[in-house]
């Protein structure tokens, strides 16, 4: 029977999709064979070869912590003598030894807050100028900003009216203490009889007020006085002189005596008590200017600040009031803008000193014994880094957090560069067990190549096998080595990063 043309169409179809079945095989085998060339072409390292780590002294056949594996590539470079001290190359021996152990718990690091401080303005007012930026840099003492404040103002001015009542006080007291003492020494020359010459010549120059014409006319009164009844005496009781002239002038004479003590006397009070009162409105005056004063201290004024008060040449600058830092550190808050209203309820700044920062980290109640170890030197590192820093323990939490069941640790780390940062994670090292009779060598003798650790280990003069490794447990720059390294070797500890550019570069051999 004749084949219909709709029957020979679909064997025609089949018979392309076969073809094409084929040709597709075909492309997926030659891709993979292209690709496992080009992978042999590619892969770094250069050549090596495959050896059982026991023929070049490694572990026995099923491997162990000192051996090197059952099979691993062995490649060596080439590095002549006079080069290592260019590339500070350095070899030592594989030991055995203890590897003091650590726990690591997590911590965090924070802003010191003995060095943190919350800057509020003490006075009420306006702010009529800000000097600082969030982020500056600030010197103990530096103005942040400058406020307009009425308090401010009228404590200066009165600082001021009370200073000038105590300098006029004190020239009051210097006066009266001068008029005391110089009214008292004439009254004693004026006591002993002294002449009026000798008198006149010892006080002239010196001040007394009105009490030295007081003082001298009595004086002369009585002086006259005492030389009339002298001069009578005599001619009355030679018949002379009557009898009532002598006795008129015994009166007189009694009479300008008795006046004569009475105002020595009533001056000696008085200029007492002059001097005295003049001494307590000087104290008075003194009192008034320190009240003054310490009002402006509690402000944050210093004494040297208050030297120099002038409201004549300050004008309205009498009334600012300079907000100005506690000590040397970094604005790392700023919340005042120009004009705004500030008070005593208003943080306007934030100042911390970064050269030193705490570390922070919270304890379990299972580690705490391990706090007995650590003295006073805490050990920690950033995530993620080999670099460890010390820090200074000043505080072990004596009570357990109730949630966390944690006690808080403390310690102080100086921070000059500022390469820590507050908020940083870290991580503390906590006293651990101690792994005895171990492969260890330094850290800085590890490479990596491919993603895998690898050491220099010498195996001539100039020469310089590569060797993978399986590292362990770490600590104080030393690493433990499981596989891959046996004690007494020679290997690279310094230096190894030429070597490993000189193999990247392809300039090896083949180990022997």
């Amino acid at each position: 029977m004749k084949a219909s043309p709709l029957t020979d169409l679909w064997a025609d179809k089949r018979r392309l999709m076969a073809l094409l079945v084929v040709a597709s095989a075909a492309l997926i085998v030659g891709a993979a064979g292209m690709y496992i060339v080009n992978r042999a072409w590619l892969t770094p390292g250069v050549s090596g070869q495959v050896k059982k780590g026991s023929e070049h002294g490694g572990e026995d056949e099923h491997g162990d912590e000192d051996g090197h594996g059952e099979e691993e590539e062995s490649t060596t470079v080439t590095l002549p003598k006079e080069k290592w001290e260019i590339a500070e190359l350095r070899v030592q021996q594989v030991e055995r030894g203890t590897l003091s152990g650590s726990a690591w718990v997590t911590g965090k690091l924070s802003l010191n807050e003995d060095r943190t401080s919350h800057i509020y303005s003490l006075a009420d007012g306006q702010v009529h100028e800000v000097k600082v930026q969030f982020g500056d840099d600030v010197k103990q003492g530096q103005t942040l900003a400058v406020i307009d404040s009425k308090e401010v103002g009228s404590a200066k001015l009165e600082l001021h009216k009370t200073q000038l009542d105590a300098e006029f006080a004190k020239l009051n007291n210097e006066w009266a203490q001068k008029i005391s003492t110089n009214t008292q020494e004439l009254i004693k020359a004026l006591a002993a009889q002294a002449p009026l010459d000798s008198i006149d010549e010892t006080f002239a120059d010196k001040p007394m007020g009105d009490y030295r014409q007081q003082l001298m006319t009595s004086y002369a009164s009585l002086y006259k006085s005492t030389k009339d009844l002298e001069r009578l005496e005599p001619l009355a009781n030679q018949g002379v002189a009557a009898g009532k002239q002598l006795l008129e002038a015994k009166s007189t004479y009694e009479a300008d005596r008795a006046t004569f003590q009475a105002l020595m006397e009533q001056l000696k009070f008085t200029t007492w008590q002059q001097a005295l009162l003049k001494e307590q409105e000087l104290r008075q005056a003194e009192q008034a200017v320190a009240a003054s004063r310490s009002r402006l201290y509690i402000l944050g004024y210093k004494q040297a600040d208050l030297q120099s008060i002038d409201p004549l040449k300050e004008g309205e600058a009498i009334a600012h009031y300079e907000i100005r830092a506690p000590f040397d550190g970094t604005v790392i808050g700023k919340n005042v803008v120009l004009a705004e209203r500030v008070g005593p309820d208003t943080e306007m700044f934030q100042v911390a000193d970064l050269s030193t920062l705490w570390v922070q980290a919270d304890i379990y109640q299972k580690d705490l014994p391990k706090l007995d170890q650590l003295g006073d030197t805490l050990r920690f590192r950033a995530p993620n880094t080999d670099h460890d820093h010390t820090a200074k323990i000043f505080y072990m939490g004596d009570v357990l957090d109730p949630d966390t069941r944690t006690a808080r640790l403390r310690a102080a780390v100086e921070n000059p560069q500022r390469h820590l940062k507050p908020g940083m994670f870290v991580e503390v090292a906590l006293p651990g067990e101690s792994i005895l009779d171990v492969i260890t060598i330094p850290a800085s003798a590890l490479q990596e190549i491919e993603g895998k650790d690898v050491v220099f280990v010498q195996t001539a003069e100039d020469k310089f096998q590569m060797r993978n490794v399986v590292i362990g447990a770490r600590n104080d720059g030393v690493v433990q080595i499981h596989k891959g390294l046996q004690a007494g070797e020679p290997v690279v500890v310094s230096g190894g990063f030429t070597l490993k550019s000189e193999l990247m570069k392809g300039s090896i051999s083949h180990g022997h």
